[in-house]
């Protein structure tokens, strides 16, 4: 397979974003109806408070086969799937349905996401968010729009109003790092999708988020969508989270936030080693 070249890859990138955002949106209008009709024989379980439905398998397909169709020399890495030749330069990474737990329960905080990287780093990044039915979609180096509005980069404070989005590993006993934000008087919040989340701190509804725990698929896309809306995506030291060191990492703790706000989040997290 011939080696792609950062340049390619965005001009990739940018013509395949509409077609892109519309098969993400047919996934999501599917997912909205799968959710109305699921049964509790739909959900089955993977591990210890972890699901699947038949409707994550039924719009990874989906997603699968019409990526394909738009960039077949590209390879797959999903969720609910084995990786398909994921040393290629191009990647497509993909959640069908991130928040399933969510989903399982007839909660509407979830989001589908599909991200195109080159050489482990975001090239384009998809997402559509319920329960605000938004679709955002990122070009490296081009911005952020929402629904097809470019979006301007949000405010964010650190203080007695700020909202932060946080996540951490289930069943896990310390919990020092969200003392250490909620000691700056922000208020906590836990939608239970890291793709809403991201979108939210993005849109400047959350002040930032951040988390203990994420897959690839988890963040590929919105980490993206954080970083062309303005902000700084890293690990809790402050280090980049792209490119990534590999594809097949277990887990990622990670930070997005305005920079002053981020400076300050990572900061109260360094104090906790």
């Amino acid at each position: 397979m011939p080696t792609t070249s950062l340049d390619r890859s965005l001009t990739l990138a940018r013509g395949l974003r509409g077609q892109v955002s519309a098969l993400v949106g047919e996934v999501a209008a599917t997912c909205v109806r799968g959710q109305r009709r699921l049964r509790p024989q739909d959900v089955t379980k993977k591990g210890v408070g972890d699901f699947v439905t038949a409707a994550d398998i039924r719009c990874e397909r989906r997603l699968h086969r019409g990526l394909a169709q738009l960039l077949p020399e590209a390879g797959f890495l999903g969720e609910e799937s084995s990786p398909s030749d994921i040393e290629r330069d191009l990647v497509w990474v993909v959640d069908p349905i991130d928040g399933t737990s969510n989903y399982a329960r007839g909660l509407t905080h979830y989001a589908v996401s599909v991200a195109l990287l080159w050489r482990r780093r975001p090239v384009l990044g998809v997402a559509h968010c319920m329960p605000e039915d938004a679709r955002y979609v990122a070009v490296r180096g081009s911005g952020l729009r929402r629904d097809g509005r470019r979006m301007s980069p949000p405010r964010a404070r650190f203080d007695d109003g700020a909202m932060i989005g946080c996540q951490w590993f289930r069943g896990q006993a310390d919990m020092s790092f969200l003392a250490a934000l909620q000691g700056q008087g922000a208020r906590i919040r836990t939608l239970g999708s890291t793709v809403v989340q991201l979108c939210d701190a993005a849109a400047g509804r959350l002040d930032a988020n951040v988390q203990q725990q994420g897959r690839v698929w988890d963040f590929a896309a919105a980490g993206l969508i954080a970083e062309e809306a303005g902000l700084k995506f890293t690990d809790w030291t402050g280090r980049r989270v792209f490119p990534l060191p590999s594809l097949t990492v277990e887990h990622t703790p990670t930070v997005a936030a305005r920079p002053a706000v981020h400076r300050r989040i990572c900061q109260a997290l360094r104090a906790l080693a």
